[in-house]
């Protein structure tokens, strides 16, 4: 009898993370953004992290260390004109994250898009941004959502939802309903 019940809770829970995922994928390919500066743009500047620019560099890969932490720090930044720069850097982590880093990254993106859900949708819908970084995002929010909401994921992603839609423009509150 417990089998039977288990195996539902399962399918709902994968049916939830289809659904956060595939809304994440319609929002995004609804919105038209500006595209991130030349690469050039941000390596020349004084306003981007060393960390950063050696991340981008290929001198380290992203781990449980002060370095990365630091990049997904730089995601809280009041300059608008780096941000698209460190949001590209956390999106080339999410491929190959595993472990700690995978848990950090997960929480780090569920939060910087409830707090900047017009950022968020600017930047994964820009062109030249690859759909993987765009699917990778989603299925680490849909992950964080499994762990800090076990049992309780659709409540929680409404309530993140309805949240995120507080903050966003009403252009894109249209696009997001």
């Amino acid at each position: 009898m417990v089998k039977p019940y288990l195996n539902h809770l399962k399918l709902k829970l994968q049916i939830r993370k289809a659904f956060f995922v595939g809304s994440m994928i319609i929002i995004s390919t609804h919105i038209h953004a500006q595209q991130l500066k030349d690469f050039n743009f941000y390596l020349e500047s004084n306003e981007v992290s060393k960390e950063a620019k050696d991340f981008y560099n290929n001198k380290f890969k992203a781990s449980d260390d002060e370095r990365t932490m630091s990049i997904l720090d730089s995601l809280r930044t009041k300059n608008n004109s780096t941000r698209p720069f460190y949001l590209y850097l956390v999106s080339k982590m999410l491929i190959k994250a595993d472990g700690a880093v995978a848990e950090v990254l997960g929480n780090t993106c569920k939060e910087f898009v409830e707090m900047h859900p017009n950022q968020y949708i600017s930047f994964l819908s820009s062109d030249g941004i690859s759909e993987k970084y765009l699917k990778n995002w989603a299925m680490a929010i849909a992950q964080e959502f499994m762990i800090v909401c076990e049992g309780t994921e659709l409540k929680c992603i409404n309530k993140s939802f309805e949240a995120t839609l507080k903050k966003c423009t009403p252009k894109n509150q249209s696009k997001l309903t």
